[in-house]
């Protein structure tokens, strides 16, 4: 296969979206649907670290300040790279997220999760409503909202 000029080939993304697009670059602002916020930075070890502020509480209070905690994770290298994450809240629960950095046909980048919240509870009687799990799609922001 030959390989276009380099004029052509930083034109080439513009005139057929998703050709030879980047790297999911996850380090920025990214928000879902809910309103709730991932602040991260990559480094080069491939980990991940940030913060997250929910939109959302069971409890007023339970995610502690700000409804902020930090986060931290790691990413696989590949060009769409799985990911996991995970924060402590001050109320003694943990969330994880697991999930995909995808390239969209349009060349937005969207985080693709499936989360798991569990909370502390006072006895093994109460386990059952300890795990909540759900899904979330994350958007770049373009501007700063945290």
């Amino acid at each position: 296969m030959n390989t276009p000029s380099p004029a052509i080939a930083l034109l080439l993304p513009l005139i057929i979206p998703g050709t030879w697009a980047a790297h999911c670059n996850m380090s920025g602002i990214w928000w879902n649907d809910l309103g709730s916020v991932f602040h991260l930075s990559e480094a080069e070890n491939l980990t991940l670290n940030g913060r997250y502020q929910t939109a959302v509480e069971a409890t007023v209070g339970e995610a502690g300040p700000n409804n902020q905690a930090p986060v931290i994770g790691i990413r696989h290298g590949a060009k769409e790279p799985t990911f996991t994450m995970s924060t402590a809240w001050a109320g003694g629960s943990i969330t994880s997220w697991v999930g995909q950095c995808l390239i969209l046909d349009d060349g937005h980048q969207i985080l693709k999760t499936m989360w798991m919240l569990r909370s502390p509870v006072a006895s093994l009687h109460d386990d059952w409503k300890a795990t909540r799990i759900g899904q979330d799609t994350f958007y770049r922001a373009t501007k700063d909202i945290l």
